[in-house]
């Protein structure tokens, strides 16, 4: 089998391609899969956006494979895996959020992060003497793109900011993030060590916004666990999802099935404390079940996103693997 070699036209910082995991790069280079420095001798050009490739289409036409990878929801929106241009002389595949083979399970960026033994509580802390927080950039507000399937948007971005500013005009929500009006944040939030920082933030508060950028099946990202583990109650929205193949029904508060910003705060408001130990409970046994499987779980999960990178370039470039 001769070996598949990979030109990178954009960043890959946090992704298999730029080794954020040690082994990544071995994985690859064991199933004949290695990253070169100069285009011209790659079979494949790769990036995280179309943006960053479409300058080599002219230039190598039908001499070079081109792949977009990303697990950035809006780096890449293709709901295909595969889209032919320039009247069918160029092919480009796809391996992003909403093909599914990125994220290939609900834990695949996360198993890593779930590594502790989280205390069950009896009571809500005296420190939680704060509502609701959120952490997010503004990102166009209320005035995001929509993000069309299905008929259906699938943006949550306009939604949460929503969401966040009703909740901040009634004093019952904080905002932590760049970007937004003049007086409604209050920090960028992003300085320094942006885990510690996060939990430091999060830790006054019983309840934690934590809606992910879109709706995707599988996209389960740091933001619902990091909430869990600050011993935040999350807001989730959890329609469009699979996230309830490892949540019970009952833990996190589910936006979807409110209908206003406003029915979800009165909700929060009157709830007793029992019913918010419970929920929180839930969710911190959901997560010490998934680190109790420790180093094994991680290794498996990344070994799924690997293979699916190494099924793709075989399938992109057959002729290598004869």
């Amino acid at each position: 089998m001769n070996p598949i070699k990979i030109f990178k036209a954009s960043t890959f910082t946090y992704t298999p391609f730029g080794n954020y995991i040690s082994g990544d790069l071995d994985f690859l280079s064991k199933n004949n899969i290695f990253i070169v420095d100069n285009v011209n001798d790659a079979d494949v050009i790769i990036s995280q956006n179309y943006k960053h490739l479409k300058k080599y289409f002219w230039r190598f036409l039908q001499k070079k494979k081109f792949l977009i990878w990303t697990n950035e929801p809006r780096f890449d929106t293709s709901f295909k895996s595969l889209k032919k241009i320039f009247f069918g002389l160029i092919k480009i595949h796809f391996m992003n959020i909403y093909t599914k083979d990125v994220f290939v399970s609900n834990l695949s960026f996360t198993a890593v992060l779930i590594n502790k033994k989280l205390e069950p509580i009896t009571t809500i802390s005296p420190e939680k003497k704060k509502n609701a927080v959120v952490l997010m950039s503004y990102y166009g507000g209320t005035n995001a793109p929509k993000l069309m399937r299905d008929g259906a948007n699938i943006d949550l971005i306009a939604l949460r900011t929503q969401i966040a500013v009703e909740g901040h005009k009634s004093s019952i929500m904080d905002i932590y993030g760049k970007g937004w009006p003049e007086g409604m944040s209050k920090e960028n939030s992003r300085g320094g060590e942006w885990r510690m920082r996060k939990q430091t933030l999060l830790s006054p508060y019983k309840f934690n916004l934590s809606f992910e950028n879109t709706i995707a099946f599988n996209y389960l990202t740091e933001k619902i666990w990091d909430s869990i583990e600050s011993y935040c109650l999350p807001i989730y929205y959890g329609a469009g999802t699979n996230v309830y193949e490892i949540f019970p029904e009952g833990s996190f508060l589910d936006y979807s099935k409110f209908d206003s910003p406003k029915e979800l705060f009165d909700y929060m408001e009157k709830m007793p404390e029992r019913e918010y130990v419970s929920r929180l409970n839930k969710c911190i046994n959901v997560y010490n079940c998934i680190s109790e499987k420790g180093a094994e779980l991680e290794h498996s999960e990344r070994k799924k996103i690997l293979d699916k990178i190494v099924e793709k370039l075989y399938l992109i470039v057959p002729e290598k693997t004869k």
